[in-house]
């Protein structure tokens, strides 16, 4: 049997992603329900710093998490950057209970569109941390399953947009080490990834329109 072409390949995986990306907020706003709405997973307040869900969502099977929060997104971007009503929060899992690793969060604005990606410093979500290239190179392998229940659509849409924004993630997480490589010069890491000056290393945008009119998928 005749092999598809790797970029043939790439690209029907692509427009699979876009789908999800398009197909998952539309079936919930059928529903009256936004991306943020759904990030709470039927919770009634929505409190700054509390997890949703509480435990996370946890794929074993892929050793990936996520969760949503909020936590004072006005003071860290300024009184000019759009509002932000929350983020979610993404992982590898590690070998060992806090051993997990941050790839990146996406913040979602108060009607639940993606804002923006951005990253943080070790402090922020604890954990391991990793150099650029390490998580560069498993961003294809990326995946959240969840079998059933009100999350398994975010868990879709969150593996769609982290295929659809790769290369912007890989950036992302170049600048982020950049931002932080002039501090490491002069500190021991420990003393810079616990810095609590240091929050967030890099941003860049996350509008879905623009990203699939740039690869051609719209």
């Amino acid at each position: 049997m005749d092999r598809m072409p790797t970029a043939a390949a790439d690209r029907a995986a692509l427009a699979a992603a876009a789908r999800v990306a398009l197909e998952v907020p539309l079936a919930l706003a059928q529903r009256g329900v936004s991306l943020a709405q759904a990030a709470l997973g039927g919770a009634r307040r929505f409190e700054e710093l509390r997890h949703y869900p509480a435990r996370d969502v946890v794929d074993a099977a892929h050793g990936t998490r996520f969760y949503y929060h909020a936590h004072g997104g006005a003071q860290r971007w300024g009184a000019d950057a759009a509002p932000e009503h929350g983020h979610f929060h993404l992982f590898w899992e590690g070998p060992a209970p806090g051993e997990h690793v941050h790839l990146a969060a996406l913040a979602l604005d108060a009607r639940g569109q993606p804002l923006r990606w951005f990253t943080t410093n070790r402090w922020v979500t604890a954990g391991r941390w990793a150099p650029a290239a390490e998580l560069i190179a498993r961003l294809p392998a990326f995946r959240i399953v969840r079998r059933g229940g009100r999350l398994a659509p975010l868990a879709r849409w969150l593996t769609a947009m982290v295929q659809l924004f790769a290369d912007e993630l890989a950036a992302l997480l170049r600048a982020r080490d950049a931002a932080l490589e002039p501090h490491l010069r002069r500190r021991a890491a420990e003393q810079v990834w616990e810095d609590r000056t240091l929050e967030v290393l890099s941003a860049t945008d996350a509008a879905l329109a623009p990203r699939l009119r740039r690869l051609g998928l719209t």
